[in-house]
């Protein structure tokens, strides 16, 4: 079988891929794409099962950025997934995409150039749904990060309830919502990734999370994990207004970590994910 054949037009192909029933694809696959949501090309980055059965279409695992793709400070989350033997263990298909800008996975409300929200959704979903063996439901596309993407997991599975099946975020950056954080430093953090307080008003964790939880459903479908340090008071006060409001949610505190993809977290977030019913 072959992917991303025929190509589509938003997207260049560096690294290709071209099975027959059986073979195996140990190496991570790699896309640029261009965007009208980004500022420059991006790349998107795909970890295969070591063996596709033909006419099966997988669950997607995607493995959200905390940082630019220029910049790799906390590690690289496909690369530790890959280590984790996370594709044949659960037999999902692994998808990490890059942005261009720092991302908060939300659109800003006066920059055209840095849409994150629109760009998943919009660039980074389709390609890989029309490209690989890839289930199109809600449940089949599940969402990890930490920090930032730990913000954007959560933001996108309450914003999107019947595009996502489940969220798991580990020491997510909370602080900019509920604290502690100088006001003067989370105004300019507002202004700058958000575009002002109205934009940010519409991606605010507790703002989402501030409505009835049955649209998400009886079941837990997100995993709010956070270790001892400055983000706990903010994730034990979003668990607090998950638990006032009905939002099913799974609620793990534990001593402090290196804020990393590669500190030890990552098994049990993916566990709560993929874990069969």
């Amino acid at each position: 079988m072959k992917f991303f054949s025929p190509l589509s037009a938003s997207i260049f192909l560096t690294v290709g891929v071209s099975l027959g029933l059986g073979e195996t694809a140990r190496e991570i696959v790699e896309h640029r794409i261009s965007s009208p949501y980004q500022a420059g090309d991006t790349t998107l980055r795909v970890l295969l099962p070591d063996r596709i059965v033909e006419g099966r279409h997988y669950r997607t695992l995607y493995v959200l950025p905390v940082r630019e793709e220029s910049d790799e400070r906390h590690g690289q989350g496909l690369q530790e997934v890959r280590d984790l033997d996370i594709a044949n263990r659960y037999d999902v298909i692994c998808i990490a995409p890059a942005f261009f800008q720092m991302p908060w996975y939300n659109d800003h409300a006066s920059d055209s150039k840095r849409q994150d929200e629109s760009y998943f959704l919009k660039t980074v979903i389709p390609l890989v749904e029309e490209n690989y063996p890839v289930r199109t439901d809600a449940e089949g596309k599940l969402l990890l990060g930490f920090s930032k993407s730990g913000w954007g997991a959560i933001s996108l599975l309450l914003r999107h309830p019947d595009t996502f099946g489940k969220a798991a975020a580990w020491d997510t950056g909370i602080r900019v919502d509920l604290g502690p954080m100088e006001e003067g430093d989370r105004s300019e953090r507002v202004m700058k990734f958000w575009g002002g307080e109205e934009n940010f008003a519409r991606y605010r964790l507790s703002n989402l999370v501030d409505s009835p939880g049955s649209k998400l459903g009886p079941d837990a479908r997100i995993f709010y994990y956070v270790p001892a340090g400055v983000r706990a008071p903010g994730g034990a006060a979003l668990h607090q207004q998950m638990i006032e409001n009905e939002v099913p949610h799974r609620y793990l505190f534990e001593p402090p970590r290196r804020h990393s993809w590669t500190s030890g977290w990552i098994p049990e977030a993916v566990d709560f994910l993929l874990e069969e019913d």
